[in-house]
């Protein structure tokens, strides 16, 4: 399993050839009128109305707060992080005739603490799952495509995962549990999402100002809604713009379609896309040099991001991996017998140091 910014990804393998991945899981978490934790399309279809109700992104509360409010009542995120454990479990497991798996291995960022790792455990445990196995995500995502190709033991890899929250460098080699992590770039989804309502605004403001005003300004739930439906709306022609170089998008309160085209989104998103090539000309000067430079996660088919990286890879042309958004988890799957056999709970894999770990 592997928390991320935007969806819950797993990926099952069951001991004697079946492997692959489960349907991926919205990290919001909604609070109904019972007090009742709801997740999946549900909780998403409620939090547009009643925003104060949700939680988007639970697991990045786990070791800032104690508690949050949701509609008035307290809730600590260990609460909401396994309630999406257990909905994954209910979707999933039935299918395979268990209750719940036999092993867990937990996919996590590169920079995520022993602080932060010990609470996501008590909620892994509330959830009733076993202890994990914890594996930072440029091992997965490397050993996943070191299997596909049988890359050699000691190969290097440069990992680019650019997830929802933010996109994450790292240098792996094949088959050794150290890696080496670099920057974490605001260049993942939710950067890029905001560059394209940048755009959007831009152009809509100017053709009908009162409409959008009212748009951003209301707060009934016909307006909540229609603003919420707008952000995944961007969201969609912003994916849709990795496969095609114009998208319409419907603006509540216009009567024609937006076209957007994917140069205007590029040089809306110049900025975030920069950064992210700087941070990987700069991790490829400590002398590193990786056989192949892998791009995972949900923003990794921008067409600009990958050639970006490759002017700062000198050249190596980024491999955007099978199912990107699922590369790590799948990686974890498929590499499960190894992880397990080096040992259970605390995995010997080289997390930057942390005094308090596991304290």
């Amino acid at each position: 399993m592997d928390i991320g910014g935007a969806f819950v990804k797993a990926a099952y393998w069951d001991g004697e050839g079946g492997f692959g991945p489960l349907p991926l899981l919205p990290t919001t978490v909604y609070r109904d009128l019972d007090g009742r934790l709801l997740t999946g399309s549900e909780a998403v279809r409620l939090a547009r109305t009643a925003p104060e109700r949700a939680e988007a992104m639970p697991a990045r509360s786990l070791a800032e707060q104690d508690e949050m409010l949701l509609g008035g009542d307290a809730t600590h995120p260990v609460e909401l992080v396994a309630a999406l454990l257990t909905r994954v479990l209910r979707d999933s497991w039935p299918g395979f005739d268990r209750t719940r798996p036999d092993a867990l291995t937990m996919v996590v960022p590169s920079d995520l603490g022993g602080t932060d790792r010990a609470v996501l455990g008590r909620a892994i445990a509330a959830a009733g799952l076993p202890e994990p196995v914890w594996v930072p995500a440029p091992v997965a995502i490397a050993a996943g495509w070191a299997a596909r190709r049988e890359a050699h033991a000691g190969t290097l890899v440069a990992v680019c995962d650019a997830g929802a929250t933010g996109l994450r460098f790292a240098l792996a080699s094949v088959g050794h549990a150290e890696y080496q992590p670099g920057d974490n770039i605001a260049c993942g989804g939710a950067d890029l999402d905001e560059a394209l309502f940048g755009l959007v605004e831009a152009r809509t403001r100017t053709a009908r100002p009162e409409a959008w005003k009212r748009l951003l300004d209301c707060s009934g739930p016909e307006d909540l809604r229609a603003r919420s439906q707008l952000r995944e709306d961007v969201t969609g022609v912003r994916e849709a713009l990795s496969a095609t170089t114009t998208v319409p998008l419907t603006v509540p309160g216009h009567r024609e379609e937006l076209l957007v085209r994917r140069n205007e989104f590029e040089e809306a998103a110049a900025q975030p896309l920069a950064r992210a090539g700087t941070a990987l000309a700069d991790l490829m000067a400590s002398g590193a040099c990786p056989s192949a430079v892998l791009l995972a996660g949900g923003a990794a088919r921008t067409p600009k991001l990958a050639e970006l990286l490759s002017r700062s890879a000198g050249g190596l042309l980024p491999e955007v991996l099978p199912d990107p958004v699922n590369a790590a988890v799948l990686g974890a799957a498929r590499t499960h017998k190894a992880l397990v056999a080096t040992g259970g709970g605390e995995a010997p894999y080289a997390f930057p140091e942390d005094e308090d770990l596991f304290r």
